[in-house]
């Protein structure tokens, strides 16, 4: 009897259907998105894009298994309850109310996204981007079918489990399930497991929306009237009296950022850093033809003011490079007419870092040209850019001479402390009261050279007295 009831739990199920659910497992068988496309691929998707392809796929993944789980209840349990142990339709059915119609369902929303997925592929090489997706996912009809279906399941999960329990009485009953549950097509999961699988599998559906449009770019007008809203709001926050002059000489107030050919592109806090090393905190705001840095003061805004270096940008032959060695870094170079000026401009991560290289790189190519003169040739320009170039340069080289220098002072330091042990001045107390002393947040070596000059000092005179 066991032997051929296991036979029939083992043909029970329709030899095609199941194949079909096989196939689609192996294409949803890598655990996320990013493993199923060419790492290339991948690499050149901006992070956003890879965090939604990723819950998309999840979500196909998830309903792939919740289809199995509702197959296993109908072709393994339900229609061995049926067919094998002749048991009573309508007591079977209480077990599984609204079957039918929960896996009619969940096949048809899982062929419509995959159906999606056979669309958005590009190239023959399996690659996809699945960038519209919220007709199949926000479909009305849909939406109050499930409700209704979910609503009746739900509804008898304790008169489902309950009945099975007194089942559980009958020993042909006991058998079946035994038997059932070490069939592999039933992954050995009971019914009252399946049951619960079930009602959870609706509670999923908010969390992986919301994820999905975490990462969706906002519509467009939208976009555009949110960021016109909040420029006015920097603008209303910005001191009536403040103003500054842009590098050619023009001279920049509040009533400039009210034209209305200057568009709010892209905003943030920044970290620009100083000739002396310190960081300063600013308020970026990348607009139409100028990048422009903000500096809070008594609750408002005024022009940043850092190394007598205007605040205010033009992104006419603006450049933009990563910081050798320093992965949160960018150097904003102007090769405008009027003289190169550079900036080191820092972010929190290096994410920020290259999202903030892209939008700037992005507004220089879109910049119009500057009302009034004629656009300049290809051999200005480059001209500029070799101007630029070569400010950079001449920046990495100070920096290795700083290197060097610090290092210099660290060997003299060592020889003099060896020469005055050499002396007997290892018990020489060394004046520790420094008579310039660094500043927070300016550069941590200066205290240590400033205190090893003065021991270099006292090691000397020592040495002198000594020989």
């Amino acid at each position: 009897m066991g032997d051929c009831m296991s036979l029939f739990c083992q043909d029970v199920v329709d030899a095609a259907l199941w194949s079909d659910f096989s196939s689609d497992a192996l294409e949803f068988e890598a655990e996320s998105w990013s493993l199923v496309v060419d790492s290339s691929f991948c690499n050149k998707q901006d992070k956003d894009v890879i965090k939604r392809q990723d819950v998309i796929y999840e979500l196909m993944q998830t309903e792939l298994h919740h289809i199995q789980t509702l197959f296993i209840m109908s072709e393994v349990f339900r229609k061995g309850m049926k067919e094998e142990l002749q048991m009573d339709h309508s007591t079977v059915d209480r077990i599984f109310p609204c079957l039918d119609e929960l896996l009619e369902s969940h096949k048809s929303f899982f062929y419509n996204l995959r159906e999606r997925k056979q669309e958005s592929r590009e190239g023959n090489d399996g690659n996809f981007v699945i960038n519209r997706i919220g007709d199949i996912l926000f479909s009305a009809e849909n939406a109050e079918k499930m409700k209704h279906i979910y609503g009746q399941f739900c509804s008898h999960h304790i008169e489902a489990v309950n009945l099975f329990k007194e089942l559980q009485h009958n020993k042909k009953f006991q058998n079946f399930i035994k038997v059932t549950n070490s069939n592999l097509q039933a992954r050995r999961r009971g019914i009252p497991e399946c049951i619960l699988l079930v009602t959870q599998r609706i509670t999923k559906y908010p969390v992986l929306v919301e994820r999905i449009l975490r990462y969706t770019p906002v519509d467009l007008k939208v976009s555009e009237f949110e960021r016109k809203q909040r420029l006015e709001e920097f603008v209303n926050k910005i001191e009536n009296k403040t103003f500054t002059k842009m590098k050619n000489g023009h001279v920049f107030t509040k009533q400039d950022l009210k034209n209305k050919e200057r568009v709010l592109l892209y905003e943030g806090v920044l970290l620009w850093k100083t000739a002396t090393g310190r960081f300063k905190d600013i308020q970026a705001l990348l607009l139409t033809d100028v990048l422009l840095f903000l500096q809070e003061k008594d609750q408002k805004y005024i022009f940043a003011a850092v190394d007598q270096k205007s605040p205010v940008i033009s992104l006419q032959k603006l450049i933009v490079r990563e910081v050798a060695n320093e992965e949160r870094g960018m150097f904003l170079i102007s090769a405008s007419s009027a003289g190169p000026e550079m900036y080191e401009i820092h972010t929190n991560s290096k994410e920020e870092r290259n999202t903030w290289m892209r939008q700037i790189q992005e507004a220089v190519q879109s910049c119009p040209e500057e009302e009034g003169k004629i656009s300049e040739s290809d051999e200005d320009r480059r001209a500029a850019d070799a101007r630029a170039a070569k400010a950079q340069q001449y920046q990495e080289v100070l920096s290795i001479h700083d290197q060097q220098i610090c290092s210099y002072l660290e060997e003299k330091l060592q020889i003099f402390a060896e020469l005055a042990a050499l002396c007997g001045g290892s018990d020489v107390k060394l004046e520790t009261q420094l008579l310039v002393k660094a500043e927070s947040g300016e550069i941590p070596q200066a205290a240590s050279f400033l205190e090893a000059a003065l021991k270099e000092s006292t090691y000397s005179r020592l040495i002198r007295a000594r020989l």
